[in-house]
């Protein structure tokens, strides 16, 4: 990506501080030397503490996704899990709940009991109860559940053949199981404010911009419509897929990004194939906040001077701009190498803060083993952590 500042540019002289967040699923357990199945199903409290854990270690202001976010409500409706001790569950899908018309009745809530609905509680208490936060509230959105149920490609084919059919499934989806649930869980958990609805399917080049707006929007509108719930509004995100399209396409697909999601959020390859500068003054333009995405697989194979001059570029030219600016690693990858999560990370401490400009220097600091860390926190559990995961952890025969 050709760079688009220079040492004299005037950019970076925003005085704020620009916030660093990632997408955990696989770092959290790879991290500690978990079992997936044991973290993701069995010990909500352990998933809290390591996620935590993680966060702490890496420096990150926030891990925004540590469970797998897609899953919770198909489970609830009855979709068959799968679990493994070395990747992320996912909803069985030689074997999809909906197959047919008739399957549409068994959309519903089923109530709390049902699924690992008493896990998620269980986790987000826990990780109030550890760090004095409320836990980042993620619903999968009814675009991507009616996919978890039905089949993405399914749905695409019905939206094309059998659009009542189409259009049914979700008005159900939303009606009949996100409605309920939200409302079940906001009670059970106090949540409030700000709910994330995680819609990554709902994507180019697999939707097309009327298809987003017929069948994605319209849907967020009406659960928000319908929830009515007093403080309490769900805005989606997790869509990619700018670089894919062509034209008034590109502004009409960022034009809904920013009305479903209230902010622009832009990752990489959009981000890197049209540049950084070009998002800048669109959200400039709009008047909303901006949050860049870092690819998960440069992360994982590029080295550190590439990573740092990345971050340089992606932050510099962001924070250039009346509006907030927000750095998210997309995901972090089990084979990413800690030096270039460490590098990403101190690249942004030195560049996202207040008034950093292009040609400060850089200067990476030497980083202690995620071994040496834990230790530190076993001997000084000022958290109150209870460490029971280290019983199925690789660490074991270290601290046990």
């Amino acid at each position: 990506m050709k760079s688009e500042i220079t040492q004299n540019s005037p950019v970076g002289l925003t005085p704020y501080y620009v916030p660093v967040t990632a997408q955990a699923n696989e770092f959290v357990p790879e991290l500690c030397k978990v079992p997936y199945d044991y973290l993701f199903r069995d010990d909500p409290v352990s998933m809290a503490e390591c996620a935590l854990l993680a966060q702490e270690y890496t420096g990150l202001d926030l891990l925004v996704a540590n469970l797998d976010i897609y899953n919770f409500e198909a489970e609830s409706a009855g979709a068959k899990m799968l679990f493994y001790k070395d990747h992320i569950p996912d909803v069985d899908r030689s074997n999809l709940l909906i197959k047919e018309k008739a399957d549409l009745e068994k959309i519903k809530f089923r109530g709390l009991d049902s699924g690992r609905y008493r896990y998620l509680i269980a986790h987000q208490n826990a990780y109030t109860e550890y760090c004095g936060k409320p836990a980042f509230p993620f619903i999968c959105a009814p675009f991507s559940l009616a996919s978890n149920l039905y089949g993405i490609d399914n749905l695409l084919v019905s939206i094309m053949t059998e659009p009542v059919f189409a259009h049914e499934l979700l008005r159900r989806v939303v009606e009949d199981l996100l409605i309920p649930a939200i409302r079940a869980l906001c009670a059970s958990l106090n949540w409030s404010g700000k709910i994330t609805l995680a819609d990554a399917y709902a994507s180019a080049p697999m939707i097309s911009p009327e298809i987003a707006e017929e069948y994605v929007e319209r849907y967020t509108e009406l659960l928000n419509r319908e929830l009515a719930i007093p403080g309490v509004k769900a805005s989606s995100g997790g869509y990619w897929g700018v670089a894919e399209l062509k034209g008034e396409d590109i502004n009409r697909f960022l034009d809904f990004k920013i009305r479903v999601g209230g902010s622009l959020s832009v990752t990489d390859p959009d981000l890197s194939s049209a540049g950084p500068r070009f998002f800048r003054e669109y959200a400039t333009e709009k008047n909303v906040d901006l949050k860049f995405g870092i690819s998960s697989q440069f992360l994982q194979s590029a080295n550190v001077p590439d990573i740092v001059e990345r971050v340089r570029e992606y932050i510099l030219v962001g924070k250039d701009g009346p509006t907030p600016l927000a750095l998210s690693i997309n995901s972090i990858c089990p084979l990413t190498p800690l030096e270039n999560l460490h590098a990403a990370i101190e690249a942004v401490r030195t560049y996202g803060a207040p008034c950093a400009i292009y040609n400060k220097e850089f200067v990476m600091t030497e980083k202690r083993s995620f071994e040496e860390f834990l230790k530190e926190k076993i001997e000084n559990n000022i958290s109150g952590y209870r460490f029971k995961w280290l019983e199925t952890s690789l660490y074991k025969s270290l601290f046990l």
